[in-house]
């Protein structure tokens, strides 16, 4: 299959990792950097036989940017996941065709997802269908912008889309669901202050 390592980051992802891992079995190098998980996230991922790596959380962009420097890929390409996302069978096999015909000065992939909860399609969440990101690179020519959250990846050289979805199926309910939606808003605020200078606009 595709000579792509993965990169999954995890915390207390016991629910969703399986899932996961599954799903990018075809993958010969899969690397999980945990973030002090108490739960069976770590039993899961070293039963997948995927290498593990511990290191303290600050903010997404942080983590995945440590990850791209200490992590010792097999691969040139990186496809970059959360613990709660699964690459479908036909995601694969185009990421596998990508990175065979990618030319050198190609160095990233952007692609959309697709988003569940509890087991239906949300086909007008607004991310859905319009928003494009980075998660398939050559590790090499990659960075994240520093940001707490909703980092992106950024490439030297160029870049290409792939058309086939990634999916997003959380499986751990909707109390969890509702707690990360409003730390994610507090941090986006946060984040927006930050690039204003404190300043707030009323």
């Amino acid at each position: 299959m595709a000579n792509v390592s993965i990169l999954i980051l995890t915390y207390n992802e016991e629910a969703n990792l399986p899932a996961c891992l599954e799903s990018v079995r075809w993958s010969d190098d899969i690397h999980v950097v945990d973030s002090g998980s108490t739960d069976r996230t770590l039993e899961i991922a070293r039963a997948a036989g995927a290498h593990i790596y511990t290191h303290p959380f600050e903010n997404f962009s942080r983590q995945r940017n440590w990850a791209l420097a200490n992590v010792r890929f097999r691969h040139q390409w990186v496809l970059s996941l959360d613990a709660d996302e699964v690459v479908p069978p036909e995601l694969a096999e185009e990421i596998e065709r990508a990175v065979a015909a990618a030319p050198a000065d190609v160095n990233g992939y952007a692609m959309r997802w697709k988003v569940l909860f509890l087991g239906r399609w949300l086909r007008h969440v607004s991310q859905y269908n319009s928003f494009w990101f980075l998660r398939l690179y050559r590790h090499r020519a990659a960075r994240y912008e520093d940001r707490q959250v909703n980092a992106y990846a950024l490439v030297e050289g160029t870049t290409g889309r792939l058309e086939n979805l990634l999916v997003h199926d959380n499986h751990k309910g909707l109390t969890d669901l509702v707690e990360k939606f409003n730390r994610y808003a507090a941090l986006e605020a946060e984040e927006t202050l930050r690039l204003r200078g404190g300043r707030s606009e009323t």
